[in-house]
């Protein structure tokens, strides 16, 4: 086998040192989190609470307030392009799988502050949580 040599790896570089981190994106993740914990992230000020099921689902019975995304659909990365990433987002379905789907998408965007439910609609109706 013929030696690898390696160019410019010599710690004589004039280059300032690089740390680990500069220059790469860190990726963003969804916070899953249960029920208690969603609930206080939905009603703090200013977190905008995102229902990801069919309009069906949604007209059904919703988490009051909440906003109707449903990831199934084929603009759902344009509707969710057009939020701000710099908001909180509390995320919900009816059982936590299309939630995750779409929370990933939010986060391969560049959204931060993303809660996930780790349940879903029945769960937060059983807890108490404000439903229209």
């Amino acid at each position: 086998m013929a030696p690898v040599g390696l160019a410019g790896c010599s710690s004589e570089s004039a280059a300032a040192p690089v740390t680990p981190t500069e220059g790469i994106v860190q990726p963003t993740t969804p916070q899953r989190v249960g029920v208690e914990e969603w609930i206080q992230a939905a009603l703090s000020p200013g977190t905008v609470i995102i229902d990801v099921r069919t309009p069906e689902e949604y007209n059904a019975g919703h988490v009051a307030g909440a906003v109707n995304i449903p990831v199934e659909f084929e603009d759902f990365t344009t509707r969710i392009s057009a939020l701000d990433p710099g908001a909180t987002y509390a995320v919900y379905c009816r059982t936590g799988n299309r939630s995750a789907a779409a929370t990933a998408q939010m986060a391969g965007l560049g959204f931060e502050a993303i809660f996930d439910l780790d349940g879903g609609f029945t769960d937060l109706e059983a807890a108490g949580m404000p439903t229209a």
